[in-house]
């Protein structure tokens, strides 16, 4: 009960911090059976929000030990059913220079096994800590352990481990997008066990089952680089301007970046100078587009937007009665949340140390506060109407938050569109300039790409 409460408020949460939210390759799931899910872990405990929220199935958690040393977290995390798990770099730390004990976790192990042999689901991050690198950290062991010592110790059968890659648009940043992909599962039923080496086998595909659902960079410039261009190959692959207001799944800026950043690993080993030349070319025209486009104020989003006036009427017409309608619900909606979002908000910027405190901070904060003025205001509503109303009232309050969120971005869109569309009737060069720049860019990109696989696969005579 408390779970899928806490499972629910979490939804609610997200949902309001992070303006879409994608899982792809939920058929691959197991629907039932014992299942470990591996998850890589970039946005610290908005990650365990996440895939809780994205699977259809109780989850078991796993955390470090040292959330459990607040007495009041401890006793939240209990209830939930949270399994403390001891790091070895925290057991260094406590420990000094002695040896970090290889059985520190041993009861943790027990209590995973046996979720695991009730034909649960269990969820761990392997990297064993959060971070902001642009690639997966180095795999711990104790995903391996577990699933082995499950199958061979307790006799667990049809056990499955699963990868899931959570890529986030921007983590920090509220109203951004993010991709929940779910990869191929590895039945430990047909895992061999093959003596001590196995452990380090099953990690070895465990971390490549990761990097088969998740970005990983060298550098965070590459990772800029490829996901702006990806950004733009997106953009010029769309038939004509996405609705007004809408987010675009992220999966086919993922699908970009993953080949870009194979063509980019091609390219360090070639010797050709004029395929580096026409990808430094490449990167050189791609900063010349944003740069005319943040010149000229133009989303991405609606360079392709028609200068015809036959399309601008329909436009006018359907946004006025969204705005005349969807109005007044969304200014109440913004009246009765704008003090916890935006002490929230305040309360996220302070002391940050990783790229992953604004969301979490933002998303625990914000909830906290939300829940307190509710039960303020539903008091005094019960108080001065009766607890019917009371309910029916705090009932409302999600649904004007959810009206407002979406009703100011698609009216920030709509003048931004708006905007675009007279400047491109009194500059018709200027949209035509740019839709040929796109199209240039993207066939520049299919180019290099064709070009690169050609010379690591050069055809055979």
């Amino acid at each position: 009960m408390l779970y899928a409460l806490l499972l629910g408020v979490a939804g609610i949460a997200l949902r309001w911090f992070y303006r879409r939210i994608d899982v792809e390759g939920l058929e691959r799931l197991p629907r039932t059976g014992p299942l470990l899910l591996v998850v890589n872990h970039p946005n610290a405990l908005v990650d365990a929000m996440v895939v809780g929220s994205a699977i259809p199935r109780r989850i078991v958690l796993t955390a470090k030990a040292t959330l459990f040393q607040n007495a009041a977290l401890a006793r939240l995390l209990d209830w939930i059913g949270v399994v403390p798990l001891v790091r070895s770099s925290d057991a260094r730390r406590q420990g000094g220079d002695q040896a970090v004990d290889p059985r520190r976790n041993a009861r943790a192990f027990g209590a995973l096994r046996a979720v695991l042999r009730r034909g649960g689901a269990i969820l761990i991050f392997p990297e064993g800590i959060s971070h902001d690198a642009p690639s997966l950290a180095p795999l711990r062991t104790g995903a391996a352990r577990i699933a082995l010592e499950a199958r061979d110790e307790v006799g667990v059968r049809d056990l499955h481990i699963v990868p899931i890659g959570l890529t986030f648009e921007r983590k920090e940043a509220p109203r951004s997008r993010v991709l929940v992909k779910i990869g191929e599962p590895i039945a430990l039923d047909r895992w061999p066990n093959d003596g001590d080496g196995t452990v380090a086998k099953l990690t070895a595909e465990i971390d490549s089952g990761l990097r088969a659902v998740t970005l990983n960079y060298d550098t965070a410039d590459d990772a800029l680089r490829a996901r702006a261009l990806a950004t733009i190959l997106a953009s010029s692959l769309r038939d004509g301007p996405e609705p007004v207001g809408s987010a675009p799944s992220l999966h086919m800026e993922f699908s970009l970046e993953q080949r870009i950043e194979r063509a980019r690993s091609a390219l360090v080993q070639t010797n050709d100078e004029e395929l580096r030349r026409r990808a430094d070319d490449l990167v050189h025209d791609l900063a010349g587009f944003q740069d005319t486009l943040s010149r000229h104020g133009i989303s991405l989003d609606d360079v392709n937007v028609s200068p015809e006036g036959r399309h601008a009427a329909p436009f006018a017409v359907r946004e006025g009665w969204i705005v005349a309608l969807g109005g007044p619900v969304a200014l109440w909606g913004a009246i009765n949340h704008w003090i916890p979002f935006h002490a929230a908000r305040i309360i996220a910027r302070r002391s940050v140390e990783s790229a992953a405190d604004p969301a979490m901070r933002t998303i625990l904060a914000g909830t906290a506060l939300v829940l307190a003025f509710y039960a303020a205001q539903g008091a005094l509503v019960a108080l001065l109407v009766g607890r019917l109303a009371a309910l029916l009232y705090v009932a409302s309050l999600p649904l004007a938050a959810d009206v407002n969120l979406v009703f100011r971005e698609r009216l920030r869109a709509a003048v931004r569109r708006a905007r675009t569309y007279f400047l491109f009737r009194g500059r018709p060069k200027l949209r035509a300039r740019l839709q040929l720049d796109l199209q240039q860019l993207r066939a520049k990109a299919v180019e290099i790409e064709r070009l690169l696989e050609e010379t690591a696969f050069p055809a055979r005579v």
